[in-house]
């Protein structure tokens, strides 16, 4: 056990602790790139140094045209966004869909047209990169 430098308030903090007692922010210890021996953090995917990956894993990526194509055939149902991760709003698009015997399923059949025509990145900044849980549209 050592004890290491928190990154936002500048405190000692033990090495084992999750967060910093004196500011609550994650603590964040430092990894050395593998390819270029660059003192780098390890929650960063990529060195700045070299561009090598580094043992940071990637967050799994949603497939745009799968989501699409759930919206589009079981929307109504709330099935692309439990795919998604997007539990709530699943949870009340199933509500909605069975309170309007369906009606909401039109609604999400153009939310599927709409999520297969838009961007790949307009589609994980609004669908899969948010910490939102609740977006319907």
């Amino acid at each position: 056990m050592s004890l290491i430098k928190c990154k936002e308030c500048g405190h000692e903090v033990s090495d084992t602790a999750s967060v910093c007692p004196n500011c609550g922010a994650p603590v964040i210890k430092d990894i050395y790139c593998q390819k270029c021996g660059t003192r780098i953090p390890e929650n960063i995917q990529y060195c700045p140094s070299c561009g090598a990956r580094t043992g940071c894993p990637e967050k799994p990526r949603k497939d745009k045209i799968v989501a699409g194509l759930l919206a589009i055939l079981l929307g109504g149902l709330g099935i692309h966004y439990f795919y998604m991760g997007k539990t709530t709003a699943g949870i009340i698009s199933l509500i909605l869909g069975l309170c309007s015997c369906y009606i909401w399923g039109l609604v999400m059949f153009a939310q599927g047209i709409f999520i297969l025509t838009m961007s790949d990145e307009d589609f994980l900044a609004k669908y899969v990169d948010t910490d939102k849980s609740f977006p319907l549209f």
